[in-house]
């Protein structure tokens, strides 16, 4: 009898989606973000879910993932509204190093799963963040 071997297995994705898609997330820098939206033929709207208004891109767009006195279901009451008004848009969501991550009454990851959007999550290093694949366009 052959002795069982470990598998060894990385915590993070071990390959790179091509393009967001709809309920699959894609972890990516800012600059590799503003580089691969570049790249694309189109240039969807883009929303930053971040804590404060100076942290987004010239050519994005600000949504509020926190708001002093405003509870989880405030903030996902607002993003919701924001689906509605925004049908195509897209939305990347600031979980960089000193960034409040979003105030939301569900896990995270469900919350961007469910959302029917191409979402970004904008990070540090990409490398580094096992809960979502890399966006590396081909």
């Amino acid at each position: 009898m052959k002795p069982k071997e470990r598998l060894e297995v990385s915590e993070t994705w071990l390959h790179p989606l091509p393009m967001p898609m709809p309920g699959q997330p894609v972890c990516v820098t800012e600059n590799e973000a503003l580089e691969q939206l570049a790249r694309l033929g189109t240039h969807p709207q883009i929303f930053l879910w971040t804590d404060q208004e100076r942290r987004v891109p010239k050519s994005w767009h600000f949504l509020a993932s926190v708001r002093q006195g405003v509870p989880p279901r405030g903030i996902f009451a607002e993003l919701e509204a924001w689906k509605s008004q925004y049908p195509k848009a897209w939305l990347a969501v600031d979980l960089r190093d000193g960034v409040v991550p979003p105030s939301v009454p569900k896990p995270l990851e469900i919350v961007l799963s469910e959302l029917g959007r191409c979402s970004l999550v904008i990070v540090n290093e990409s490398e580094d963040h096992p809960d979502f694949p890399r966006w590396v366009l081909p």
